[in-house]
């Protein structure tokens, strides 16, 4: 029976990521639960008007409605439904404006001119470019040239990045965090009023079914716990490859006390941009309580998988008080630890290397 077997694999993929290991099996069951939630409502309400008062349309019925009770508290965190966490900017509100969009280009896509058009428009003060290569740099070196400062680290293994700022660096590192090959910039910015943040942009491993998703993990939860002892105001953006309602981003924002602007407005779904039913959040911008919204959105993906994003932040001297971080306690600091740890202990290549060559 059609409806039997979908209400079983729903069961599987939504009870498998409450299991406590980092393999792609398990993990990669976090992505879809807008889609779980959305086919088990749809099957729900099919039953009630087709199914019958037999005992096996029962629990049919009733293991759709514990789907949907397990997938609902994860997606309803990402509508107006829920309380924002991140303060929208206010005009009384005194700061500077910071506008960054931060942009996957798909290390084999070739839309160069169109990609660097679209971002052109927008004209951002700080661009992020992930799975640069030598082809990408060349081909946004227009682009590349509006900024002054830029932190080069392109690799042709689909890890590549580019940092480029209209504020000076007033320091900036590139630094592969726990794995070899992928490269992460961390930064300390100046605005133009004199004030300072620290900026981390990072890509990490991507999960896949037949490995361990131990680089992502590892490397988001070494971020959470340097950012957490962090003095300045603080903002984390990239190609996270991780969604964002899953536990291990639910644990960087406890342990790294950042904000999350999408909570309480919508999804804002990144990935991937050639398949409108089969969409995630994959690009992420966290941050401090110092920054306040302005704007979110996506840009046009030229060619890309990943929508480029563009945010635009208020960036004030003082955290607003209404902006409260989730707590983080003793067992998730351990957990990122051990985490971490294993992330280090590994002897394997980035994963994925290879896909864009």
């Amino acid at each position: 029976m059609i409806f039997a077997a979908l209400t079983l694999f729903l069961v599987v993929a939504s009870v498998l990521p409450f299991f406590p290991f980092s393999h792609g099996i398990v993990r990669v069951g976090d992505f879809p639960r807008q889609q779980f939630l959305a086919l088990a409502a749809a099957l729900l309400l099919v039953s009630i008007f087709v199914g019958g008062e037999e005992t096996g349309w029962r629990v049919i019925q009733m293991a759709l409605a514990a789907v949907v009770a397990i997938q609902a508290p994860h997606i309803l965190r990402f509508t107006p439904l829920w309380r924002r966490q991140t303060a929208d900017a206010q005009s009384s509100d005194e700061g500077e404006r910071i506008r960054l969009v931060s942009s996957n280009v798909k290390m084999s896509n070739t839309h160069y001119r169109e990609l660097a058009d679209e971002i052109a428009a927008v004209d951002p003060d700080i661009l992020v470019l992930m799975e640069v290569d030598d082809n990408w740099r060349a081909g946004v070196a227009d682009l590349l040239a509006r900024y002054d400062h830029v932190a080069d680290a392109a690799r042709d293994n689909s890890y590549g990045m580019i940092v480029a700022s209209k504020f000076p660096f007033e320091s900036h590192d590139i630094d592969e965090l726990l794995t070899e090959g992928v490269p992460s910039v961390i930064a300390t910015i100046r605005t133009p009023k004199g004030n300072r943040f620290r900026a981390y942009f990072i890509h990490p491993e991507p999960p896949v079914p037949h490995r361990g998703t131990e680089g992502r993990d590892g490397e988001t939860a070494l971020v959470a716990l340097k950012v957490k002892d962090e003095k300045l105001p603080v903002m984390v953006t990239g190609d996270l490859n991780d969604v964002a309602w899953s536990v291990t981003t639910e644990r960087f924002r406890k342990i790294s006390g950042l904000l999350d602007p999408r909570i309480g407005r919508r999804i804002f779904s990144t990935f991937d941009a050639r398949f409108p039913l089969l969409r995630w959040p994959l690009d992420h911008l966290f941050h401090s309580a110092e920054f306040r919204l302005i704007d979110m959105k996506r840009l046009k993906p030229c060619g890309s998988d990943h929508f480029p994003v563009c945010f635009e932040l208020l960036f004030c001297r003082s955290k607003n008080a209404e902006s409260e971080p989730e707590a983080a306690d003793g067992d998730d600091i351990a957990e990122a630890r051990e985490v971490v740890e294993e992330a280090r202990a590994r002897d394997e290549e980035a994963i994925g290397t290879d896909w864009e060559k």
